[in-house]
């Protein structure tokens, strides 16, 4: 009832020709699927973003995609060395629009983002940075617009949503995961941003969408039950 849906009825060919061509590159397992690409796509046609920030830059298929279908100036997250030689590859069309942060302990060059993209960053499995990373670059921004997730990605939005309530009022749109090939794709979340100075509407605002999003709420206890227990078990 009051929280936007949204369900992709048909990934355009130009999504499917960017998932298919990163796909073809070593490593390519974990690539952004063509959903994450058709969001991204509109967004960038729809907004018309001039400032992107990356967290985790990877093969560089949202790397990619937001640099053509934009003009937007890009700050792109990625430890690992062999990605960042790929990224150099695949945007090299793009050479001066966009720059490599090496170190997730570094802080994001800019101060104000159009457009935040967390595809990375969590501390899991190769993903590169921490898990606060997105927490602290949303305390240290001046502003930013629109946070957008790559798939569920739920400690991560945690974090979001806990640094968003300092300054923001915001607004949660969901995607719906999609069918591809036979199988279902993780869909993503969106959360468009607004500064507030009154803490106590930020607050209401932040509880509201904790209710709403359900799910959000109900994975946010079963995390803390589970930190709870691991510390029992320590002691």
């Amino acid at each position: 009832m009051f929280i936007k849906k949204v369900a992709i009825q048909k990934f355009e060919p130009e999504a499917i020709n960017i998932y298919q061509e990163f796909r073809k590159q070593p490593g390519s397992e974990y690539i952004t699927k063509p959903v994450t690409i058709q969001i991204l796509m509109d967004i960038c046609r729809k907004e018309k973003p001039k400032t992107i920030l990356e967290m985790g830059g990877g093969l560089g298929t949202i790397s990619y995609t937001i640099l053509k279908y934009s003009q937007a100036l890009v700050d792109i997250y990625e430890e690992n060395e062999y990605c960042q030689g790929r990224l150099r590859e695949v945007l090299a069309p793009y050479e001066g629009r966009y720059r490599i942060i090496p170190d997730y302990r570094i802080l994001p060059p800019r101060t104000t983002y159009d457009l935040l993209i967390v595809d990375g960053s969590s501390g899991k499995g190769g993903d590169g940075g921490f898990r606060k990373a997105v927490w602290h670059y949303l305390h240290y921004l001046d502003l930013v617009k629109i946070v957008v997730f790559e798939g569920y990605r739920f400690v991560q939005r945690i974090w979001a949503r806990r640094a968003l309530r300092a300054k923001y009022l915001y607004r949660l749109t969901r995607y719906a995961d999609q069918e591809f090939e036979g199988r279902m794709l993780m869909g993503g979340l969106r959360i468009d941003c607004r500064p507030e100075k009154s803490w106590l509407v930020r607050l209401a605002n932040y509880w509201f969408w904790e209710i709403v999003e359900e799910h959000l709420f109900r994975f946010a206890f079963h995390y803390r039950l589970k930190r709870l227990f691991r510390k029992f078990r320590r002691s």
